[in-house]
């Protein structure tokens, strides 16, 4: 049998439950802990081991909660996560995946995810045992609620039950609160279990014993299912640094994937950006990368500038596979939808820009007038995908923009007690192009974008969409014209937004910058211009206002994603900070 089949039969417990006795003495999870540098010590635990965790936990769970009680994870990056996770799942109980309590910082999302799913248990470290205790208080949960989870893997396995349903609600996905405060999305053991198998459906590569590196935290989709979920379900071994560690320095991203030999590399757009521009030359050389087989870029839009960077960058260590890899997913999807998979190993197409603002798709050669999109391929099994006029109703023409509309068994139950954005966004019906009903239900995605050649494109947030002077213009296909362009002085990202001004909409674009790069107001003055200039010639469009910023001023959300919206409301108060004259 193979072992995607035989996922679909059991799910993740049952498929994890099979391994512990048919490969128990072999590796499932390694956490590379770093001092300096790349130096580090590795603890692995092997599928029996992990196995042994989840149960223990589960046994203990099972005796403080119900049926349905949510239990919210709020653990280091380390074996205690997976564990307490895991145990969730095993025990039959809603985990509630949070990222680790920080010192000297409010913690609102976390706080904010508590109020909202109400847990009975909160499973953390020792380490942190009192700073998640104080943070929990903030929302009305009380100490007796908080279990270190090294204390429970100390206690006796005592008998558990597994009780876990297909249909039954694995965990409560927070969303990254891109456009609006975080939703918990209810992910079914089915809807978990539907996408891993998607997910080594097309990558084939993926089997059992294959080494996969990660650093995605993993309270976020993209880290839980592909760092967690996909290499457990299918018998792989996966190695995992920490965001921090990662964030310290890309090298060890990969260094660890040439060390241990991943088979893929997964990672958000910035996260290649990061690699390409800040590994040296001294450290390409200890490289091999021809390990791996297949490369994801996704959690946020994939920018083809940064698929080219980073494929030059690292083209003498070995790389054979392309990151021609853009994928397309969201937390309401569980993780993915759509991957890469073009026969004819293009990845990146230029479309005219003045037809794409018109709601038309009209490709072209390469050129000024020109938008470079990144393909994020074709639906993965069982996986449907309709553009829609999200105001009629109805599918929209070939190569015409549209809401996307998704459907398949990955698509999860809903949101956590809202049942009437649930009813908005999960139970969404339309007419196709012949006017025909089309049955079933369907999630709007709230995203902008396209098919040509039976490939999906996104072109932006439907939200986040500026309408001036009659014309639909998107912010992250200006934010990667400023960002792409020469300027005076180096920049950093931008974020690009609209306000009302003189009773019409006007653009604002906020770039971040080093100080020392714009110390003198003429230097300022310039970039300022630069930026004008090079929208206008690109994109047609008057800028109210240029404000120069230092790094980390634009509000993201923790998968690294633009705050628009948020950005829009801190510029309206005076918040961002202006870098002018000393």
């Amino acid at each position: 049998m193979s072992v995607t089949r035989q996922l679909e039969q059991t799910g993740l417990v049952g498929a994890l439950r099979t391994f512990a006795r048919t490969r128990g003495d072999q590796p499932a999870l390694t956490f590379l802990q770093y001092t300096t540098g790349t130096e580090h010590t590795a603890r692995t635990h092997t599928y029996a081991e992990t196995d042994r965790a989840a149960a223990t936990v589960a046994a203990q769970l099972q005796r403080r909660c119900g049926l349905g009680a949510r239990v919210a994870v709020i653990c280091a990056h380390d074996f205690t996560y997976p564990a307490a996770f895991l145990g969730c799942l095993y025990a039959n109980r809603i985990a509630v995946p949070l990222p680790e309590v920080e010192a000297r910082r409010k913690n609102d999302r976390i706080v904010s995810a508590l109020l909202d799913a109400e847990p009975e248990v909160v499973l953390t470290n020792r380490a942190a045992l009192d700073r998640t205790t104080e943070v929990a208080a903030a929302a009305g949960i009380p100490a007796a609620a908080i279990c270190a989870v090294e204390d429970l893997l100390e206690l006796p396995a005592p008998e558990w039950t597994d009780r876990t349903t297909p249909a039954a609600v694995a965990y409560l996905q927070y969303t990254s609160g891109s456009t609006g405060n975080p939703a918990g999305v209810r992910i079914t053991h089915a809807n978990m279990t539907a996408n891993a198998r998607q997910i080594a459906g097309f990558a084939t590569y993926l089997t059992p014993g294959a080494p996969m590196v990660s650093w995605v935290p993993f309270f976020h989709d993209l880290g839980l299912i592909t760092g967690l979920v996909v290499p457990l379900s299918i018998g792989g071994h996966a190695i995992h640094l920490s965001p921090v560690a990662f964030v310290q320095s890309p090298y060890r991203w990969l260094k660890a994937i040439s060390d241990y030999r991943s088979a893929w590399m997964v990672g958000p757009n910035f996260s290649y950006e990061l690699s390409a521009r800040r590994v040296t030359d001294e450290q390409k050389a200890t490289l091999d990368l021809s390990c791996l087989l297949g490369l994801v870029s996704g959690g946020e839009a994939v920018r083809p500038n940064t698929q080219r960077v980073f494929a030059d960058a690292f083209a003498g260590c070995g790389l054979t596979a392309d990151l021609d890899a853009g994928a397309y997913g969201l937390a309401e999807a569980t993780l993915c939808v759509t991957a890469r998979y073009d026969e004819d190993g293009r990845s990146v197409y230029h479309f005219d820009r003045a037809e794409l603002t018109a709601g038309r798709v009209r490709e072209r050669e390469p050129g000024p007038d020109a938008r470079a999109m990144s393909s994020c391929g074709v639906p993965v099994e069982d996986v449907r995908v309709a553009i829609v006029d999200p105001d009629s109703g109805t599918e929209v023409a070939a190569d015409e923009v549209g809401e996307i509309w998704v459907q398949g068994p990955n698509v999860a139950a809903g949101y956590w007690r809202q049942p009437a954005r649930t009813a908005e966004v999960f139970h969404g019906s339309f007419t196709d192009r012949d006017g025909e009903p089309v049955k079933g239900d369907w999630l709007r995605t709230g995203d902008i974008g396209f098919r040509h050649r039976e490939l999906l494109f996104v072109v932006g947030r439907r939200k986040d969409l500026m309408i001036v002077n009659g014309r639909n213009h998107y912010p992250v296909d200006i934010e990667a014209t400023i960002e792409s362009a020469t300027l005076p002085c180096p920049i950093g990202e931008s974020a690009v937004f609209s306000i009302d001004r003189d009773d019409r909409e006007q653009v604002v674009v906020v770039v971040e910058v080093r100080p020392r790069d714009v110390e003198s107001p003429k230097l300022r003055a310039l970039t300022e211009e630069a930026v004008r200039r090079v929208v206008s010639r690109a994109h047609g469009l008057e800028l109210h206002d240029v404000l120069l910023t230092s790094r980390g001023a634009i509000p993201r959300t923790s998968s690294h994603k633009i705050q628009h919206s948020r950005c829009r409301e801190k510029y309206l108060l005076g918040q961002l900070r202006r870098i002018n004259e000393r």
